[in-house]
């Protein structure tokens, strides 16, 4: 299902980005201050991982118009997007993370 919309990610839990599988391009953007960890997955099972491979560590961190599988060539046929804040990790507390993503 496409959206186009900020997402809340609580502290210390996995947030599905997608809302369903995207095999098209999506476009990603750290909408606050609160870093995160992304992880693809191949459906709408949670990562277990404590974090993932790759980071947005900056407000307006991300990217644009490429695919989940281009970011992630090592999770074959993925086609879900999750985020998880990193701040307790770092030493900044408890704080919720907000994400924005695009996609068809």
């Amino acid at each position: 299902m496409a959206q186009n919309t900020r997402i809340s990610c609580p502290a210390g839990e996995w947030t599905q980005l997608t809302d369903a599988d995207a095999s098209a391009d999506i476009s990603v953007m750290l909408a606050n201050w609160v870093p995160v960890s992304l992880q693809a997955t191949t459906d709408a099972t949670t990562p277990t991982d404590a974090r993932g491979p790759l980071e947005l560590l900056s407000k307006g961190d991300g990217w644009s118009e490429a695919t989940i599988l281009e970011k992630f060539p090592g999770v074959a046929a993925a086609v879900r997007l999750w985020a998880k804040p990193v701040e307790a990790d770092i030493g900044l507390g408890a704080i919720d993370a907000v994400v924005g993503i695009s996609h068809q």
